[in-house]
């Protein structure tokens, strides 16, 4: 695990530095839960069992499915953001982008589990049930952004998709200010953010 990741808490910092930092479930878990300044938050273990249970669902349909999928994944990473990756002792929720694999959802469409996926990004129903906030990217391999010529549309929804979750989880709102939308103030980057390996 990276030391200016694990020290960020330590160090005082609001957020983690700029960028993604790619840790393991239990690294994350580690620095996000169990960390000694969050020893008396009341939602941070409540919210973190949330997004185990939602995760293993999607293991549970990976695993249904495994004669199709082969040794394709259903969720390639998790990126983890908002004020629950900040030094905010009781967040509501934990938001997150969930690059889920567009080959491996379109060959489950119809079979098991295929229906809990299509609601897995229903905000208001997981966020009442896993105190989550998910948002989908749809993954694709593409081979090079730099031959436009070869993209498909659907290429550049990704890169396009990919791109500005990147950018919107390293952004954070003017201290004191109501929350709104954003604004030329709030693009600057300014916060680190978590990809969950899975």
């Amino acid at each position: 695990m990276s030391s200016s990741w694990a020290g960020w808490l330590d160090d005082g910092a609001q957020f983690p530095p700029p960028g993604r930092v790619r840790v393991s479930l239990d690294e994350a878990k580690a620095v996000l839960v169990h960390h000694p300044k969050f020893q008396r938050s009341r939602t941070r273990a409540k919210i973190w069992d949330g997004l185990e249970r939602y995760w293993a669902t999607f293991l549970r349909v990976q695993e249904m499915n495994a004669p199709v999928l082969g040794d394709r994944d259903i969720v390639q990473a998790m990126w983890l953001g908002g004020s629950f990756v900040s030094s905010k002792l009781d967040p509501n929720n934990l938001d997150l982008s969930v690059l889920l694999d567009g080959e491996s959802r379109d060959a489950i469409k119809g079979k098991p589990g295929s229906g809990w996926i299509t609601g897995a990004f229903q905000r208001e129903s997981i966020g009442r049930e896993y105190l989550l906030s998910p948002l989908e990217v749809p993954y694709r391999p593409v081979v090079s952004p730099f031959k436009t010529n070869e993209l498909t549309p659907t290429d550049y929804r990704y890169l396009s998709a990919r791109g500005a979750w990147d950018d919107w989880w390293q952004r954070c709102r003017t201290p004191g200010v109501t929350p709104g939308g954003p604004t030329v103030d709030t693009v600057k980057t300014v916060r680190g953010y978590v990809e969950v390996t899975l």
